[in-house]
Formats: C-alpha cells, structure tokens, sequence
C-alpha cells in the first residue's frame, strides 16, 4: 500500500468538545488526514503508539503579554512547554503611541520568530487618540480590542464615551470589545486608602479591589455593549458575584462570552501572606468560595474560556508594595493545572476541559475549525496528553525567565508529552524541537451575523 500519511497516532484517546472516542490520528501535511479506530499501520511514514494517553486539540491560549520578562518568541516557546500551539497576543499601543504602527510591529516582530502560530489583540492606553483607528487595525486581520477601565492614575483609563464609540465602530465592521472592568476612579480612592502610608501591606490588596467593583465594571461594559450591539469579551473573572450580570447578559441572549484562569480557580488570596507582590494580579486572587463558583460556572458554560493571562514582570518583593506590577508567570501551567485542578478533582471532564481550553477559544477568536479541533481538514494541531505523569511544578523546572512560580512545589497528576503543530513536531518528549520563525499569523474571521455555537 503506497505510503498516505506522514504520521499516524495509533492507541489514543481522542477529546474533542464533541466528545471522547478511542481512534488513531492520521496527519497528511499540515492537516487531519483522518480520524478512526484502527486506521492500516503499513500507510503512514511514521507510526506513534501512544496507548494511555489524551490526544487533545492544540491548545489555544487568547490572553498574553509578550512585552514584559518573556517576549514573543519565549512565550511561544514556555507555552510549548505546556501544550499550547495557538496564541493570541495583546499587541499594547501606550500613552503617545499609535494602534497601528504597534500591532503592525508585534505582527512582524511574531512572524519572524514566533515558535507558534498566533493572532492579536489591538489594546488601547489613550483611547481619544487611539479608536480612530481600529477600522484601518482591522484590515490587518486583527477584530478584538482591548480597554481598561481601571487605572485611572496611570491614564489608561477608556471612559464611557470613547468605549461606547469604540463599541459602536466594532459593531459595525465585525469587531469585539475585550474589556477590562473594574471601576478605576473607586479603585485609585482605595488604593490610596490601603497602600500608602506607613501602613501599607500586601494584606490590604484585595481591600483595594474589591469584587464588588468588579462586579460594577462588567455590568457598565455589557449594558454600553447591548446599546450598540457590540460583541464583548470579558477577560479574568474572578469571583462569584461578578457572574451575576454574566449570567443575565447570556439570559438575555447577549453576544457577552468570559474567560476566567487558572490562578483564580486554583488559588485563594492567601497566597499574598507568603509571595507577597509576585502573587500582585489584576484583578486579584480571592477567596476559596470564589473558586468553587467559577468552577461551577466554568462547569454550567456561563464561563466558557481558561486562558492564562501571562504576564512575567519582575518584582521587588521587599521594596514598595504599591509600586510594583501586575502579573504573573501562568502560560507554561495552564494546561496542567486546569487539568488537575478541574478533571482530577472532579468538578469538570475533560470534554469540558477541550471545549474552554480549545474549542470555545477557536469559536470565539474566528479561529475555528481550523483551530480548536480534531477533524479531517483542521490543522494538524495535537497535543498527547500523558493522564498518569506525576510532575511537582517548581521554579527551577519551569522556563519563563521571571524565575517563579505561584504554584511552587504542588504535585499535579498529567503532564504534556509531546506536541505537534501543523503535522510538525513541536514538544517532543518534554523538550521543544520547533524553530523560531515557524509560527503563522492568523488573521481572525470577522463576526458571523449567526450566534457562535459554544459547548
């Protein structure tokens, strides 16, 4: 028999949000060639018998920082690590700075030594100077923007009149609003309250952010969003009542989709007690009653993506507590610990685990199915899941060059094996055998006039 396929997965079990069947896994190319049980060995190149493990979809994180310790080619790289093979990136246009001229440099910047293929996300800091020009972004292939509308201080705050005009530019060319809500100027009052002085500790963070303002920045963004028709994308929920004007947007039959991440349903805000500022995360970490709702909720569909909010910044520990930055290393991790902390732990399977961390992503990002699946003609994007390696997380063993780890010294059951991206290997038996530059740019579909089909 003449030779079909390039590789062939034989023994697995494939996931996909559709479901869970024993099959092997053909590639020809770049692509799916086939998936069925017990596909004729003698017609593949190569053979790979991975008997016990998850065949999942590339995973596909949305939510990453490239512009701070790890740029775009070691995010591509770190995130390999984990079983990611898509990203999207937040392509930053700071005080001063044009959009364009900013996404057009991260997309060249990425195309020349991503290791992965990714897309972007336009993020505006000066929004006056900066919505004029998301039509001429988009002709770039980029249709999801972000605002902030918190950090008054710092003066990256979108108020109500540039988000809702922004909102209605989006709405009428195919666009997405990614927005950051949580109410700025009440937070600045608070921060100034509990962080300054003499007083100032990490123990008072989350005094400073509290959910409930939360909570009011989402229900503002959804209502300016419903008034001019506009899809909206509410990245890192973090607690349980900032699900309520979730769930009544989605009643309501609003295009209104949230993501929340692994830091916020595997941690509680104890953490600060002994990390101090590295465990500083905008919106912060919160209570152990948090986590079990955005679990359940992440369970019930009301949230329907993880993504890991990378971002890897360097802090002083001991200096100001104030002064230091948001974020935290989590793109190496978000597949393991949302496998560990969700399917092991019984609180969602692992159809559901593929459907936030690939499908969802791809549908909702213009994506799918070209991402997000395991199907004849989808990009060969594959990700052998090992259910049964043990692997204790520890800054030394992990590759962001932040040099921590939130999750320093947990056990977590299921790691990452191998990887394959567009038919290529891409984590090959723990370490990373693509090359920079092998990413490709994924222009995003724009909007579909139907409901996106989420699982």
């Amino acid at each position: 028999m003449n030779q079909q396929f390039d590789i062939l997965l034989t023994n697995g079990i494939v996931v996909t949000g559709s479901g869970i069947r024993r099959a092997d896994v053909a590639v020809r190319g770049e692509t799916i060639a086939a998936v069925a049980p017990n596909l004729p060995r003698e017609a593949a190149r190569e053979v790979i018998d991975v008997a016990g493990k998850y065949i999942f979809p590339g995973i596909i994180d949305v939510h990453v920082h490239p512009v701070y310790l790890d740029d775009v080619e070691a995010s591509s790289r770190v995130a390999a690590y984990g079983g990611t093979t898509t990203l999207l990136h937040f392509a930053y246009a700071r005080t001063g700075e044009g959009l364009y001229e900013q996404v057009e440099k991260m997309l060249t910047d990425a195309s020349a030594r991503s290791l992965l293929d990714f897309g972007l996300h336009g993020g505006m800091f000066e929004a006056p100077r900066q919505v004029p020009e998301i039509p001429r972004v988009m002709e770039l292939g980029v249709r999801t923007f972000k605002f902030f509308l918190t950090y008054l201080k710092q003066g990256w705050y979108t108020d109500d009149y540039q988000l809702i005009k922004a909102m209605d530019i989006l709405a009428e060319r195919g666009g997405m609003a990614i927005v950051h809500c949580e109410n700025g100027g009440a937070i600045d009052y608070l921060e100034d309250k509990y962080l300054k002085g003499p007083n100032a500790s990490a123990k008072y963070f989350n005094a400073s952010r509290p959910a409930a303002l939360e909570e009011e920045g989402v229900f503002r963004a959804i209502r300016l969003a419903e008034v001019v028709g506009c899809p909206l994308y509410i990245p890192h929920v973090t607690a349980a009542r900032v699900l309520r004007p979730i769930r009544q947007a989605q009643a309501e039959g609003l295009k209104v989709y949230a993501e929340t991440c692994p830091q916020y349903l595997n941690l509680t805000q104890d953490i600060l007690e002994t990390r101090g500022a590295l465990a500083k995360i905008g919106p912060p970490i919160r209570t152990a009653e948090d986590s079990a709702a955005l679990w359940a909720a992440l369970a019930d569909g009301t949230l329907q993506v993880v993504s890991s909010d990378h971002a890897p910044k360097a802090k002083d520990v001991h200096g100001d507590f104030l002064a230091q930055g948001f974020g935290s290393p989590q793109i190496e991790t978000l597949l393991p610990m949302t496998y560990d902390g969700g399917v092991n732990a019984g609180r969602i399977g692992v159809v559901r685990l593929v459907q936030t961390l690939c499908e969802n992503p791809a549908r909702i990002f213009g994506l799918y199915p070209r991402k997000g699946t395991i199907a004849v003609g989808s990009d060969a994007d594959l990700v052998v899941f090992d259910p049964a390696r043990e692997f204790t997380i520890r800054a030394d063993n992990q590759h962001s060059a932040v040099g921590y780890t939130l999750y320093e010294g947990r056990t977590v059951l299921g790691w990452p094996e191998m990887s394959f991206q567009r038919g290529k290997r891409l984590l090959w038996h723990g370490e990373i055998v693509a090359e920079r530059g092998q990413g490709r740019f994924l222009p995003a579909l724009g909007a579909s006039s139907e409901p996106i089909c989420l699982h």
